[in-house]
């Protein structure tokens, strides 16, 4: 009953949200025919002196087909639309089984209270059908490039596609996390997203073209800058932040345990 409410709690955002990402995805797909490619290299150049000498070594990797999507989808347009639909997702499904909290539903987050579940299992549950949805909204675009990218006379690896997708997802567990512990302190879904916002931008400022991410930022592992560059997976990054959302999410539960109806 649990996954079967949170699910119709969040599918109205999670589709729109699914949506509008597989259309960007299919805009930019179809952008990207060898002529604007001829451009996007010519305009790498042209920047090129711009750059540090690390990132000018990058130009042949970058004016590939592979580097073109991974620029502009992978390290620009997913990396800042995805953390805002995650902190937005994850404020408004909490606030959903909450019944202290200002604007929702009083029968529903009583209802929920009221199951034969513990509020551990509750918060929980949906902080997983959010994770997943999250997942999903992540891979399912992003398999458009390597799925269609022939027709356009490109070519983005599958694999490649898959890993960008679970390192984005799996790296930003964390504002998942966060915004449920914000929303459990602060009761409040409109600060909640505002300051989760907040953060989105500050940790993507100021907004580096090509440069890495410094390795304390989460969008360091999120952008799959190191599969891109050196084609290895950033585990013990990846493991480091999976744990902080753990801790981050299990305080929430203790908070939303103690909480007083």
């Amino acid at each position: 009953m649990l996954w079967q409410k949170g699910w119709w709690e969040t599918r109205r955002g999670f589709l729109l949200f699914l949506v509008m990402l597989t259309t960007i995805a299919t805009i930019l797909l179809y952008a990207s025919e060898p002529v604007d490619l001829a451009n996007w290299t010519s305009s790498l150049q042209a920047r090129a002196t711009r750059w540090t000498e690390n990132s000018r070594q990058l130009l042949p990797l970058l004016s590939s087909y592979h580097g073109y999507v991974w620029s502009y989808w992978f390290k620009l347009l997913l990396l800042v639309m995805w953390p805002i639909y995650a902190i937005t997702s994850g404020a408004t499904l909490v606030a959903a089984s909450c019944p202290w909290m200002g604007g929702a539903p009083g029968t529903a987050g009583l209802f929920t209270v009221s199951l034969p579940v513990s509020r551990r299992r509750v918060l929980l549950t949906h902080a997983v059908v959010v994770g997943v949805e999250m997942v999903l909204i992540a891979l399912a675009p992003s398999l458009m490039f390597p799925i269609t990218s022939h027709l356009t006379g490109g070519r983005f690896p599958f694999g490649s596609a898959v890993v960008h997708a679970l390192l984005l997802s799996l790296g930003g567990t964390v504002f998942i996390s966060l915004s449920v512990l914000l929303t459990v302190i602060l009761n409040n879904q409109g600060i909640v997203i505002a300051i989760g916002m907040g953060i989105v931008i500050a940790l993507f400022l100021p907004i580096r073209e090509i440069e890495e991410f410094p390795l304390w930022n989460v969008y360091h592992v999120m952008s799959g800058e190191t599969y891109f560059r050196y084609g290895q997976i950033p585990w013990l990054g990846l493991l480091a932040w999976l744990a902080i959302a753990a801790a981050i999410l299990s305080l929430a539960v203790r908070i939303y345990e103690r909480r007083d109806f």
